[in-house]
């Protein structure tokens, strides 16, 4: 009598995505490489973002309501250079749902930035030095996104099949909508940047419109490099997940994890945008320019281009502000004394 041994796929036997069960594991040149472009992209990633946050720190300037979601961002970013190592090179643990939840933070953050300034700029019609909530409002809002985020994620990585499902469609796809509905925002935000009339900007003065469309231009290069470090991951990630978890054919779906190499070194292009963010504040915000060149790291620093401003500091505008004041001080002082 002849018996077949029928095996049936039992999702609860998988285990948390490993490096361990990835290609790179058979091939020892691509397994050293990647490892050592993840420990250089998150060595700058905690250098770059560690200057930032030591400039939050240290100039109170850089702690006004507008830039308290930059903060949140950089904070992000900050910790993803911290955890990655940790998660892809530890054993499988709730870590991992820790660094995916950072990587989603990220997404919602440039989000709400785009969100605000859209609100600003096209809804309110005002300036840029405006913003649509309170420091507190905006503080307790970056909580409550953290939070949420946290507890949407982490609790999934109980049921590991099911997380990974999730990894490789829906978050994927919710940065490329995410990403779709921000270029939409600064579309519209740069349109009616340029269509203001003499009006308002005799009113709001040319120097701060200008100073508006710099700071418009800095957010936009950081949802550019958003997108162009973390689509080809997104697109790799939507073609496994078609091929394995959500194919229709139910053998194809009898796998817990599954990672390409093109996937695999697509995720550290896309930690090299937490690596860029820190130069994109430095080089596109005035103020982040200034603060960050009066660090006693770089305040010895004699580069030309280093120590080069944007644009007219506030500083720079109030001592000439003052001295202006003294001078018709002094001059209405000695008519009186003529007289």
């Amino acid at each position: 009598m002849n018996s077949t041994n029928i095996t049936t796929f039992d999702p609860s036997t998988c285990k948390m995505p490993s490096i361990v069960e990835t290609p790179l594991v058979y091939n020892t040149t691509l397994l050293s490489f990647y490892i050592f472009t993840l420990i250089v992209l998150c060595t700058l990633i905690i250098f770059g973002n560690s200057i930032i946050m030591w400039s939050f720190i240290r100039f109170k300037k850089l702690r006004d309501k507008k830039y308290v979601l930059i903060g949140s961002l950089c904070l992000t970013d900050f910790l993803t250079g911290v955890i990655l190592p940790i998660q892809i090179l530890a054993p499988p643990s709730f870590i991992d749902g820790i660094g995916v939840s950072l990587a989603i933070i990220s997404v919602f953050t440039i989000l709400a930035i785009a969100v605000e300034r859209f609100y600003i700029l096209v809804v309110m019609n005002v300036d840029m030095s405006r913003t649509a909530a309170t420091r507190k409002q905006l503080f307790i809002f970056c909580v409550v996104m953290w939070v949420t985020v946290f507890l949407a994620v982490v609790p999934w990585t109980m049921y590991p099949y099911k997380y990974i499902v999730l990894i490789y469609s829906f978050a994927p796809l919710s940065v490329i909508v995410v990403m779709i509905g921000v270029c939409i925002l600064y579309t519209c935000i740069f349109y009616t940047m340029n269509k203001i009339d003499k009006e308002k900007e005799n009113r709001l003065g040319r120097r701060r419109i200008n100073r508006t469309k710099l700071v418009i231009q800095a957010y936009a290069v950081i949802v550019v490099m958003f997108a162009v470090c973390w689509l080809p991951w997104c697109i790799e990630a939507l073609r496994i997940a078609s091929n394995t978890y959500l194919s229709s054919d139910p053998k194809d779906r009898e796998i817990c994890y599954t990672a390409t190499i093109p996937a695999i070194f697509f995720l550290n292009i896309g930690l090299l945008n937490s690596a860029i963010n820190p130069l994109i504040y430095w080089l596109k915000l005035p103020d982040f320019h200034e603060a960050i060149n009066r660090l006693p790291i770089f305040k010895c620093c004699a580069c030309s281009f280093c120590q080069k401003k944007p644009e007219l500091n506030r500083s720079d505008t109030n001592s000439f502000a003052s001295s202006s004041f003294m001078s018709k001080t002094v001059a209405l002082q000695i008519n009186e004394i003529k007289s």
